[in-house]
């Protein structure tokens, strides 16, 4: 017997009663495995977890959190926390989960599809009464049939049109801006470096456009060779992609970086290639994060406001929790051009 699937071949939802069939145990069983009783044979505990694993149950929460009351825990689940937006990011989500009673357990999910269907499933289903989500892998299909049992809220803008709120900056609006700043000063063959591979990676592709859009608006040609492709958004990655492409002998005048960690990545790599920035290279960014304000020089950034985004990711959250009939929103939170020496600024 194997779980019922779609015609994309993703699970659809199996019962407690599907569980004890296929492992051939009565319900109330499965309820006590899943409650890990501890009077229950091994052998019994063993086929249960197997049919449960094969058929991608996921306990009833909802009604097991009636009777048992909150834990008053929140999740955070996001690509990786070593990142430095998202660690700040998960201390601001801290201390607005504190000041409401609620504490916050962190997880990363590496950007991997299985590791963020496993944080859908496991997390949300055993520990936490809410969950913040950045899933970078899944597409919003998949949320479906893989839906959170508790309530959940998307932060970033890596799926759209989805059944559960959102919260993000405008990517797209915010790279314009950052492009437009270098255009101001006179700058015309801009390179970016940032944009994915693959077709993933929503926000990467959000920022192409941005930088694309500032310039056809100024009327300045679109060069694709002068679009600097990436696996990985952190220090070595910026360093490694301009320094290949420099010894490679392309030049620009200015750079477009997706996030703050490629540009300090870059401004590393022009040091060591002996280009100054900005009087050679200028660069722009998007993230601020703390240490944009220390590298040398310092960088010209946008600067999300990450504390109205874990405000608002805790509040909806316990909105939610109150009354899960709430629709979902799409929340567009507000970011401001922070202009400092890395432009010339």
């Amino acid at each position: 017997m194997g779980s019922k699937r779609d015609q994309r071949g993703l699970k659809l939802g199996a019962s407690i009663v599907d569980v004890a069939k296929l492992a051939g145990v009565s319900p109330r069983t499965v309820s006590n495995v899943v409650n890990d009783f501890v009077h229950v044979r091994e052998s019994t505990r063993q086929k249960v977890l197997a049919a449960i694993e094969e058929l991608g149950y996921r306990p009833n929460i909802s009604a097991r959190r009636l009777r048992q009351g909150r834990t008053r825990i929140l999740g955070f689940a996001v690509p990786e926390l070593s990142q430095p937006y998202f660690a700040e990011l998960s201390e601001l989500i801290e201390i607005a989960a504190q000041k409401r009673g609620y504490t916050v357990i962190a997880t990363q999910t590496g950007g991997i599809r299985e590791n963020e269907v496993r944080v859908l499933r496991d997390l949300s289903s055993h520990i936490v009464d809410a969950l913040v989500f950045s899933p970078m892998s899944m597409e919003k299909d998949e949320l479906y049939v893989t839906p959170p049992s508790v309530p959940t809220v998307l932060i970033g803008e890596q799926i759209s049109s989805s059944k559960y709120t959102s919260i993000a900056i405008d990517n797209e609006r915010a790279t314009a801006d950052i492009t437009r700043h270098l255009l101001d000063r006179g700058h015309t063959r801009i390179a970016t470096l940032g944009a994915y591979h693959s077709d993933l990676y929503r926000s990467s592709r959000l920022r192409l456009s941005g930088y694309r859009q500032a310039l056809d608006e100024a009327g300045v040609a679109f060069d694709p060779e002068l679009v600097l492709y990436t696996d990985r958004f952190g220090r070595q990655a910026g360093r490694d992609g301009i320094t290949q492409a420099w010894t490679s002998g392309m030049r620009f005048d200015a750079l477009v970086c997706f996030t703050d960690m490629l540009a300090l990545g870059a401004i590393r790599a022009f040091a060591d290639l002996g280009v100054r920035v900005p009087e050679d290279v200028a660069i722009t960014s998007i993230d601020d994060v703390l240490e944009a304000e220390f590298s040398v020089p310092s960088l010209t950034t946008v600067a999300p406001d990450k504390q109205a985004i874990a405000e608002q990711a805790v509040e909806s959250l316990l909105a939610l929790l109150d009354d899960d009939t709430l629709e979902p929103a799409n929340i567009e939170i507000g970011y401001r051009l922070v202009t400092r020496e890395s432009s010339g600024g």
